[in-house]
C-alpha cells in the first residue's frame, strides 16, 4: 500500500488544493492570534457592517475555534500545519521525481522562487477560487473593504517573529521578482508603507497555475503563431538547418543561464520571417509567441507593462517570443530610447530566445549587453525559386497547371514573396468566385499578384488605367517593333538571366530601362499603357512636381521613396518629360551646380540597380544625359506622323457609334492638316462637341472649327489657304 504522505499529485489542482487546506490552518491561527490580541464585544446592532467570529469560524469549517481555547488550541494548529507541510514537499518532490507536471512547482522554477513566495502566491491565488477568503482577509485586517491581503497580514501567516518579516520584506517590494516579474500587482500608488499595501495576483497567472484558457490570449496585441511549411527553397531550407543548430548549440554547450540568444531577422513582408522562427521554435520543443509591438505602441502608456507581460509569458509556457514590426520603435526618435530599454529589460529579465523582425538591418550598439545577436537576412526568392513555388502554391491551392498559366513568366513580371504568392493566389479564386468562373485564369493570377504589390507608390505618382491596344497606336513599323521587343524582354528574363547564366555575368543593370523620344502629341504616353496591358502590369507615372525639389537633398530623398516602393510595387515607372530629371550635367561653378549633378548621380545609379521597367519620355533626345543614354536598352522614336498615319489617326479617333457626316473629308484632313496625334484628338473631342450642341451630326464646319481653335491654343497661324476648299467655313 502507498504511504498517502509520499503519494505523488496527479495533477497541478490536487496539488494547490492541498496548499490551501495548509493556508486555512494559517489562517485559524491568525484568527485565534487576532481575538487574542483584539477582544471586543459582539455588536448585532452592526453585523451588516462587519464581520463576526462566527462567520469565520464557519467559513474556516471548524466552529470548535473559539477565543477560550487559548494558547494550546495555536500550538495543535502549529503541530498540525507542520506535519501537513511535510507531507506537500514530500508529495511535491516525488511527482517532480516521477516528472509529474504541477504548475505552481514550474512558475518558482521559472522566476527562482523561494518556498515563502511560493506561499505569498498561494495566499493571493485563494481569492480567485473561493470568495470565502475575501470575508475573512476583511476579517483579519479590520477593514471589510480590504478583501485581498495586504503586505502585513502576508507577514502575520508567514513569519514567526520581526527578524524574519524582515527578512520576507524584501519579496514584498516594489523591485523584487514576483514584482518585477509583474506575478504581484500593488492596489496602491506607492505613497503608503509597505505593510499597508495591498497586493493581488495578476489574473493571467491565477489561470496558469490554474491552467485553465489561454493565457496569451489575454495578452494585448500577442498572438500564437501556428506553423506554416516554409518554402521549399534550398536557401530556406538550408537556413532553417543551420540556424536550428546554433540554437540547439547555444543550450547544449551549458553557457550561463543570463546568456541570451536574439535572432534579427531583416528582409521584406512575406519572406517567411515568422514562418522560419517558427519551425526553429518546433525544433527545440518550444511554441512563438508573436507580439504586435505596432498594436502596443497604440497605447505608449501601459507599453512596458504589456511587453513584460508577454515576455514573461513565453518563460511560463517554453515559448520564444516574436517582435513583430520592431522597426515601429525606432521610428518615434523622441520615445525610441525609452522602447528599446524596456525591450532590453525584457531579454535581460525573461527572455531565452527572441526574434526581432524589421524589413532593415538595425545594430543594437551594444544595448543587448553580451547576449548572443544574430543578424539574418531573409531575401526574395529569385526568379527560379519564385517559379518552383507558383507551381507547387497553385497546385495545392486551385490545380492551375502549366498548360494554364506560364510560371516562370509570371515569376519574372512580379518579384513576390512567399507570403504574397500565397495572398495573390486567395485573390485570384476570389476574383474568379465574383464573376462565376470555374477555374483560374491567367487575368485572375495577373489581378492577384498586382493586388499584393505596394500600393504606397500611388502618393508620389499617378496610376495609369490601361485603355489602349496595339490596334490603337500608329506608328512607323520599326517604333511598333521595338515596343515588341520591349514586352519580350519582360517577359523572357527568367529564362536568359536565370536558365541560360546571363545573370552571374550582370549582377546590375537586369532591369530594362527605355526612352520614348518625339514631339509632343506623338503617343508616348499611349504606348506606355500598351506595354502596360500587354504586360499586364501597373504603370505609374512619376509627378515631377512631388519628386524635384530646391532644396538640397530632398530630391534624392524623394526619389529613394520612388524607387524603393517601386521594388515592391512590380510596376512600369514612367518618368514624362524625363529633362527635368534626367537632363545633362552641367559644368560645376557653384554650391547648386554640384548638388544638381549630385542628383543626376544618384538617378544613374537607382536606374542601374533597379529590377523592374523604367521608361523615361522626352521630347529632344539630345537634351538626355550621354551617361543615362548609355544605359537605355532600347531608344524608341515617335517621329511627327506622315499623311497615311495621320488618315489612320483621323479614322480610329471616330468611335463606330459617333454620327459622321459623309461630308467629312478625311483625305483633306490627313494631307492639309500636318498635325501630332494629341493634336487630332483634342480636335475630334472640340467637333464632337459642337455637334452635339448644334446639328446633332459632326460634319467638316465643326472639324474646321474645332482645328482653328486647337492652332489658336498652339500658337499656329490659321489662314484660309491652310483650309482651301474648306475656308470659307472658319
Amino acid at each position: 500500500m502507498t504511504d498517502e504522505t509520499t503519494r505523488p499529485f496527479e495533477t497541478s489542482w490536487e496539488h494547490i488544493s492541498l496548499e490551501l487546506v495548509h493556508l486555512d490552518l494559517l489562517l485559524q491561527r491568525e484568527v485565534l492570534r487576532w481575538r487574542d490580541a483584539f477582544p471586543k464585544d459582539n455588536h448585532d446592532a452592526f453585523r451588516t457592517v462587519y464581520i463576526s467570529d462566527g462567520e469565520v469560524d464557519r467559513l474556516l469549517d471548524d466552529p470548535s475555534v473559539s477565543r477560550e481555547a487559548g494558547s494550546s488550541r495555536i500550538e495543535d494548529i502549529e503541530t498540525a500545519g507542520a506535519a501537513l507541510r511535510r507531507t506537500i514537499d514530500r508529495r511535491r518532490q516525488r511527482s517532480l521525481e516521477l516528472h509529474v507536471y504541477l504548475s505552481l512547482p514550474h512558475l518558482a522554477r521559472v522566476f527562482g522562487l523561494t518556498p515563502l513566495e511560493e506561499r505569498i502566491v498561494v495566499i493571493c491565488l485563494a481569492p480567485e477560487l473561493e470568495l470565502k477568503y475575501e470575508r475573512i482577509y476583511s476579517y483579519l485586517q479590520d477593514d471589510i473593504s480590504r478583501r485581498n491581503p495586504s503586505v502585513d497580514l502576508v507577514l502575520r501567516l508567514l513569519c514567526d517573529g520581526p527578524a524574519q518579516g524582515i527578512q520576507l520584506r524584501g519579496s514584498l517590494s516594489q523591485r523584487s521578482v514576483l514584482f518585477r516579474s509583474q506575478i504581484l500587482r500593488s492596489q496602491e500608488t506607492g505613497d503608503q508603507h509597505l505593510p499597508a499595501r495591498t497586493i493581488k495576483l495578476d489574473e493571467p497567472i491565477a489561470n496558469f497555475l490554474l491552467c485553465v484558457g489561454r493565457a496569451d490570449a489575454e495578452l494585448p496585441g500577442c498572438v500564437q503563431h501556428a506553423d506554416h511549411p516554409l518554402p521549399s527553397t534550398s536557401f530556406v531550407q538550408g537556413l532553417k538547418s543551420k540556424l536550428v543548430d546554433a540554437t540547439k548549440n547555444h543550450f547544449q554547450e551549458r553557457a550561463p543561464s543570463n546568456l541570451k540568444l536574439i535572432f534579427h531577422f531583416h528582409g521584406r513582408g512575406g519572406t517567411g520571417k515568422k514562418t522560419l522562427a517558427a519551425a526553429i521554435s518546433d525544433a527545440i520543443g518550444a511554441l512563438l509567441l508573436v507580439a504586435d509591438l505596432r498594436e502596443l505602441l497604440r497605447h505608449p502608456a501601459s507599453f512596458e507593462v504589456a511587453l513584460r507581460a508577454i515576455f514573461r509569458q513565453g518563460l511560463l509556457t517554453t515559448a520564444a517570443v516574436y517582435l513583430d514590426h520592431f522597426e515601429e520603435l525606432l521610428k518615434d526618435e523622441a520615445n525610441a530610447g525609452a522602447y528599446l530599454e524596456v525591450v532590453a529589460t525584457c531579454v535581460d529579465d525573461f527572455s531565452w530566445v527572441t526574434f526581432i523582425d524589421a524589413p532593415e538591418y538595425w545594430e543594437p550598439a551594444g544595448l543587448f549587453k553580451d547576449h548572443r545577436f544574430l543578424a539574418v537576412e531573409l531575401p526574395v526568392p529569385d526568379v527560379t525559386a519564385r517559379a518552383k513555388l507558383w507551381e507547387e502554391l497553385a497546385g495545392k491551392s486551385c490545380g492551375a497547371g502549366p498548360d494554364v498559366v506560364d510560371w516562370p513568366e509570371l515569376a519574372a513580371k512580379f518579384q513576390l514573396t512567399p507570403g504574397q504568392m500565397k495572398n495573390a493566389l486567395t485573390a485570384a479564386r476570389n476574383y474568379v468566385h465574383l464573376r462565376g468562373g470555374a477555374g483560374i485564369t491567367v487575368d485572375d493570377l495577373n489581378r492577384g499578384c498586382r493586388s499584393q504589390s505596394n500600393q504606397s507608390l500611388a502618393t508620389l505618382s499617378r496610376k495609369l488605367a490601361p485603355r489602349y491596344t496595339w490596334p490603337d497606336i500608329t506608328l512607323p513599323d520599326n517604333s511598333l517593333a521595338q515596343m515588341r521587343e520591349i514586352c519580350g524582354q519582360m517577359r523572357h528574363r527568367q529564362t536568359v538571366y536565370e536558365s541560360w547564366g546571363f545573370g552571374e555575368k550582370h549582377s546590375l543593370g537586369r532591369g530594362l530601362c527605355v526612352l520614348f523620344f518625339g514631339p509632343s502629341g506623338t503617343g508616348k504616353t499611349m504606348a506606355v499603357e500598351i506595354i502596360a496591358s500587354e504586360l499586364m502590369l501597373d504603370a505609374y507615372k512619376i509627378d515631377l512636381s512631388t519628386v524635384v525639389s530646391k532644396y538640397i537633398g530632398e530630391t534624392e530623398r524623394n526619389l529613394r521613396k520612388v524607387f524603393d516602393e517601386a521594388e515592391t510595387s512590380n510596376a512600369i515607372l514612367f518618368f514624362d518629360e524625363a529633362d527635368a530629371l534626367f537632363g545633362k550635367r552641367s559644368e560645376v561653378k557653384d554650391a547648386h551646380d554640384r548638388y544638381a549633378n549630385i542628383e543626376i548621380n544618384y538617378l544613374l545609379q537607382r536606374m542601374e540597380e533597379y529590377q523592374g521597367l523604367a521608361i523615361l519620355a522626352t521630347n529632344l533626345r539630345k537634351n538626355i544625359d550621354d551617361a543615362f543614354f548609355r544605359r537605355m536598352h532600347f531608344a524608341v522614336e515617335f517621329p511627327l506622323p506622315g499623311q497615311a498615319d495621320r488618315y489612320a489617326i483621323w479614322k480610329q479617333h471616330f468611335p463606330s457609334s459617333a454620327p459622321v457626316s459623309a461630308d467629312l473629308d478625311f483625305d483633306f484632313l490627313a494631307s492639309r492638316l500636318n498635325v501630332t496625334g494629341g493634336n487630332i484628338k483634342n480636335i475630334v473631342m472640340n467637333a464632337a462637341f459642337l455637334a452635339a450642341a448644334n446639328s446633332g451630326a459632326i460634319n467638316m464646319k465643326h472639324v474646321v472649327h474645332a482645328t482653328r481653335r486647337e492652332f489658336e491654343k498652339i500658337g499656329r497661324l490659321c489662314t484660309d489657304a491652310d483650309f482651301t476648299p474648306y475656308h470659307h467655313l472658319l
